[in-house]
């Protein structure tokens, strides 16, 4: 696994009514131009890019089926304890975790929202050092990533392997009904939509000598690490980090955005960091993100359903985290997507009044 470092970017003290308004309307409403790669024989018809605001996990609701929204773990968690439990102790640490009614004051967008919650966790250790604590999603079908790799290895030629899909509901996998050796990797974490610009959390803390950081990984499986800072502040703040350039998000083919999977955060204490218990809740994970998609004379075509939901990838990925996915267009029917040949060509004679063509080709075939 490759790992890269990154510096953080945290928004300082300033007055958080202000902050809330340059969170949600500074640093998420910048603007700007840029070249779609992809090239086309009669060129582009527009060339920019669409930066959206985008929350990718607002824990209002629970999909661990426990309550708890995420897990939480510690270095000093017994790793043969059996099926995970959302509140465990031992002799060098405790943790909990659940999910709380409540919001930042600061969010106006969750104000009056009956069914607003936060992630709340609780941890604490016996001994000092250089403690880890683990919050990531649990392994749901609605946090699962399939990321298809380009190689095989015994595991996919002896169809042991995750070839036929990654999800409990086969019916979500694309490689559910394939006969073909594929390799997939089964990645428990939230898939980022569009080309990631930079990475937002609400976080409250009570001066706890702690510093947080985000990992992502990107379409070839190499993780990156980014320092989101010191929780060592009281209240509630919003931290935020810069997704560099050179983390690969996009090929040179269509549909060309490849997109990041949110892995976990890690929060990590320092040699001096005091044993009192820690309290810290969490609310709105989001991105800012460019969304745009070239478009090109011929865009809109199908092979067939396979084709049409990959490219409906990117929007269904933002209405799946959406509080209010009406408010976003609706996806391509990809019901409607052509057929395998010998009904797709019965359909169009049908519709046109051929009468004088087979369906099956010429005899003999």
């Amino acid at each position: 696994m490759n790992t890269a470092a990154v510096t953080k970017r945290t928004i300082g003290p300033i007055a958080f009514a202000t902050c809330a308004a340059i969170v949600t309307a500074g640093i998420f409403g910048l603007t700007g131009s840029v070249d779609a790669n992809v090239e086309t024989a009669i060129g582009n018809d527009v060339s920019g890019n669409e930066l959206r605001a985008i929350t990718i996990e607002s824990w209002d609701r629970d999909y661990s089926g426990g309550g708890y929204g995420w897990q939480i773990l510690t270095d000093k968690d017994n790793k043969a304890a059996g099926d995970y439990q959302f509140k465990a102790s031992s002799l060098q640490a405790e943790r909990e975790a659940k999910l709380i009614a409540g919001s930042p004051q600061d969010i106006v967008y969750n104000q009056n929202y009956p069914r607003a919650r936060i992630y709340g966790i609780k941890f604490s250790f016996t001994f000092p050092g250089y403690n880890t604590v683990t919050l990531r999603p649990p392994p749901v079908d609605h946090y699962t990533v399939e990321r298809p790799r380009p190689h095989l290895n015994e595991i996919a030629l002896t169809g042991t392997g995750p070839q036929n899909g990654c999800y409990d509901d086969q019916a979500l996998s694309e490689y559910a009904d394939t006969n073909r050796p594929v390799m997939i990797d089964c990645v428990t974490g939230i898939d980022m939509p569009g080309t990631v610009k930079q990475i937002s959390v609400w976080v409250m803390g009570r001066g706890n000598e702690y510093d947080m950081e985000g990992w992502i990984e990107d379409w070839r499986g190499n993780t990156h690490i980014l320092k989101f800072g010191t929780l060592d502040f009281i209240g509630w703040r919003p931290l935020s980090v810069d997704v560099p350039g050179n983390i690969p998000q996009d090929i040179s083919s269509f549909p060309q955005t490849k997109t990041l999977v949110f892995r976990q955060f890690k929060i990590r204490a320092r040699p001096e960091t005091s044993l009192e218990t820690v309290y810290l809740f969490f609310d709105e994970l989001r991105v800012l993100s460019d969304v745009f998609e070239v478009h090109f004379d011929g865009a809109q075509i199908d092979f067939d359903y396979a084709d049409c939901n990959r490219k409906n990838r990117l929007l269904s990925l933002i209405r799946k985290n959406a509080r209010y996915p009406e408010r976003w267009a609706e996806l391509t029917d990809c019901t409607l997507s052509p057929k395998e040949a010998p009904d797709e060509a019965k359909k169009f004679n049908d519709a046109n009044n051929i009468t004088d063509q087979p369906v099956n080709g010429p005899a003999g075939q």
